[in-house]
């Protein structure tokens, strides 16, 4: 995705120079008029039923604005319907299912309620001129997100070892790691990473972020996993608003394969929209008492929040090895316990995680053969959709051919 082009006097136009001809729009009367005076063909749908819209205008470039009459039902027909539409939401505090909805279009933005008839031509160009770069090319991506229920799980390492598993799988180039503790995060130490995001002006103008933005805010490590960190700042949290973060993922997203977020374990304002939207939940517990009724406790409420999408995935980390289960919890008996499945074991390898730390290194390249990068290989391999390794590996082995 390119830059958007600066507006000039007249019509907006994407970065190859081409105006948007048309638009259909169901937004306030208001919006309407300051559209028409830029836009040549503004069709508005307010006197329209959600199918014939769909049937009229799907595939095509759509404005919704949230909380006018029959907004959710056009947005989710149209997600089901025609996914290739491009579709631009109008929404200060957007609900989370509807977050979920617009995932599965290929090219999608929202815009806040004070966005002026400009910003939304300068999107709709943008979107235009990503669809006409993706034409042929697989839209869809893999994004899981990890928590931990209780501060030391050693979610940043498990995190890294995932990253790193993947890209072990599918090739260089195709992972990227973001790490969303954004006030004190970790990941970009403990790869000796350099931290690039410009949290400040994401969060002054998330709809200024494209593909080539983010290249530049990518630090990419030698084996081939890109990493988006922001340097520590404790004013970070509050800097960063949930339409900043949402973008930031949109964008990511669009252009890597496989995304997995660090997720910070204390609720941000944009938590629940990136937990319900993501194709993986993980929960991170360490095998403790107090440790496994917060997990519990976590997925539940990740669960109510995804609906009918995919339930949460409970991981324990730094599990013992299994001739020293004697002297913890049973997996079993935790389990019955919390009334929940534990979905994978990783099991703790301290001395190797050490010494990667110290050499800024993930612990697959310290210790190979350590139970718990076995354990992380396993776990991506069940995680992942079926088909999209092979896929991956299929691609990555015709163009060395070719070359």
């Amino acid at each position: 995705m390119k830059s958007a082009a600066q507006l000039q006097p007249g019509l907006p136009a994407a970065p190859s120079g081409r105006a948007v001809p048309s638009m259909a729009v169901l937004t306030s009367p208001e919006r309407i008029e300051a559209l028409k005076a830029i836009c040549p063909d503004v069709q508005d749908l307010s006197q329209m039923a959600a199918p014939d819209v769909v049937i009229r205008h799907g595939g095509g470039l759509i404005l919704i604005e949230q909380g006018l009459a029959g907004w959710e039902q056009l947005l989710l027909l149209l997600a089901v319907e025609y996914p290739s539409t491009a579709v631009i939401v109008v929404s200060d505090h957007l609900p989370a299912h509807m977050v979920r909805t617009l995932m599965k279009f290929e090219a999608w933005d929202v815009l806040a309620v004070a966005a002026g008839a400009g910003d939304v031509m300068e999107t709709a160009a943008r979107l235009a001129e990503a669809r006409s770069e993706s034409k042929g090319v697989p839209a869809n991506s893999v994004c899981w997100a990890f928590r931990g229920a209780v501060g030391g799980a050693g979610v940043s390492t498990l995190v890294i070892e995932s990253a790193f598993a993947l890209a072990r799988l599918v090739g260089p180039g195709k992972v990227c790691l973001v790490d969303l503790n954004l006030a004190d995060g970790m990941s970009a130490s403990l790869l000796e990473a350099v931290p690039k995001l410009d949290l400040q002006a994401l969060s002054a103008a998330p709809e200024r972020l494209d593909a080539r933005l983010l290249a530049a805010w990518c630090w990419q490590h030698e084996d081939g996993v890109s990493i988006i960190a922001s340097p520590r700042n404790p004013e970070a949290d509050a800097l960063a608003s949930a339409a900043a973060i949402l973008r930031l993922l949109d964008v990511t997203c669009a252009a890597f394969p496989f995304v997995i977020l660090d997720m910070p374990r204390h609720m941000m304002p944009w938590t629940k929209s990136v937990m319900a939207a993501v194709d993986q939940a993980v929960i991170v517990s360490q095998l403790t008492v107090p440790s496994l009724h917060a997990a519990a406790d976590m997925c539940r409420d990740v669960d109510a929040l995804r609906g009918d999408a995919s339930k949460a995935r409970l991981v324990l980390n730094r599990t013992l090895q299994k001739k020293q289960f004697l002297a913890g919890v049973p997996v079993g008996q935790a389990e019955k316990a919390i009334e929940r499945k534990i979905d994978v074991t990783v099991t703790s390898d301290w001395d190797a995680a050490r010494t990667a730390v110290n050499l800024g290194k993930p612990i697959a390249k310290v210790k190979p053969k350590s139970a718990l990068v076995i354990d992380v290989d396993a776990m991506v391999r069940k995680f992942v959709p079926d088909g999209m390794i092979e896929n991956a590996q299929t691609t990555r082995s015709a163009r060395k051919v070719r070359a």
